[in-house]
């Protein structure tokens, strides 16, 4: 699913400013991820010298323009130049072809096709190929071979550690889809009681909640600052079930400070729906992406929390069923799929990917949205409703 989002760009524009390639540096497919963002040199390009002495020039995740080098040319007699990737005669979109070098369990590098370069004879053109091999103790590039396989057919070889996948960073995404069934009905179930009646049994919910935040607040700070510590999903399960089991004896200690709870409830409510807040707001505002994701990031929270403070009924109701819905909707998404996760989001912001942001969103992405819209207006309703009776039955009572 994740891997047809990874393709550039040819342009016809005429402007001399105009995009050939635009470069696209995160790629993942079977819950591999690759980023190659690091290895761009904005200095200058890097060079090697092939066996015939002619200099080649190349570079990583930048758009190459009309007016400038290409991602890969060949620098011949009399400074003459010629690009192997990305002529500027192109007249119809084509793209990079990404592929992993490898299987899914065990993958050791990275392929990038490139887009074809200017004409090579009457009804050739130049095609290049860039090959990353994984090499994990080289944190830029090393080993580096221009190779012609043919009059028109070119191989840029290299090892690094960008041709590496980030496993860890999608490996939940994988337990997720290798459960899906078992995952999407404790979803579901969890969801919908906290939607309904998340307000009626607010301490049992606190638990639940502490124990969802512990399991990806723990988790996820365990796969971005020790990323080869959890290699394998059953490593991965281990850690969700003893962080989400400390994430519930922290509620439990905490479920009668009912003020802390509707505060940090207000808080994560915020987080929540930072995430949709950003792709909505993106849409309308035109400013830094990077920026404005950060502001939504922060900001929500924020707010959510002061919210939470003076508003605390509406703070429990609005908590449980966002949240609860947000859960149901998720244990959907695992089964009927096509479901953009907000792992993924980041990691195109981290790579300033801000065109492919654009691209990935489509009919599914506000589909979920509106769902999870659904279910937490029908659970705010539902509550309100509930809690007005329960005040209509104790005063009648008195």
């Amino acid at each position: 699913f994740l891997a047809k989002f990874s393709i550039s760009f040819v342009t016809s524009d005429d402007g001399d400013d105009v995009k050939l390639i635009n470069i696209k540096c995160l790629y993942s497919h079977d819950y591999n991820i690759y980023s190659l963002q690091v290895l761009q040199n904005k200095e200058k390009d890097y060079e090697v010298k092939p066996e015939n002495g002619e200099k080649v020039l190349f570079n990583f995740c930048q758009n190459t323009v009309k007016d400038s080098t290409s991602t890969i040319v060949r620098l011949g007699e009399n400074n003459t130049v010629t690009r192997l990737a990305g002529s500027i005669e192109g007249e119809e979109k084509e793209k990079n072809n990404w592929n992993q070098i490898g299987n899914k369990t065990n993958p050791i590098g990275l392929q990038i096709e490139l887009v074809q370069g200017d004409k090579c004879g009457n009804d050739s053109r130049h095609q290049t190929t860039i090959e990353i091999m994984c090499n994990a103790t080289v944190d830029t590039i090393d080993s580096v071979q221009f190779l012609d396989e043919g009059e028109c057919i070119h191989k840029l070889k290299l090892n690094s550690l960008y041709g590496c996948s980030l496993r860890s960073t999608y490996l939940f995404l994988k337990l997720l889809q290798d459960y899906k069934i078992v995952f999407c009905i404790l979803f579901v179930v969890i969801g919908i009681v906290l939607v309904f009646f998340g307000y009626k049994y607010l301490r049992y919910a606190i638990i639940i909640i502490c124990g969802f935040i512990g399991c990806y607040a723990i988790t996820a700070a365990i796969l971005n600052f020790f990323p080869n510590f959890i290699t394998t999903e059953t490593y991965l399960l281990i850690c969700l079930v003893v962080c989400f089991i400390l994430g519930c004896a922290i509620g439990f200690l905490l479920k009668d400070d009912v003020k802390f709870n509707i505060i940090l409830l207000g808080g994560f409510l915020g987080y929540s729906v930072a995430k949709f807040v950003y792709q909505i707001v993106q849409n309308y505002v035109d400013y830094d992406p990077e920026i404005v994701y950060y502001a939504c990031l922060i900001g929500c929270p924020i707010i959510g929390a002061i919210v939470g403070y003076f508003l605390s009924d509406f703070v429990i109701i609005v908590g449980t069923s966002v949240f609860g819905g947000y859960l149901a909707m998720r244990g959907v998404s695992l089964v009927a799929e096509h479901y953009l996760d907000e792992g993924y989001i980041i990691d195109l912001i981290k790579s300033k990917e801000w065109e492919q942001l654009k691209e990935i969103r489509d009919g599914w992405t506000y589909a979920y949205l509106g769902m999870w819209a659904v279910l937490a207006l029908a659970g705010i309703i539902i509550q309100c409703k509930n809690k007005k009776n329960n005040k209509q039955v104790k005063s009648n009572q008195i």
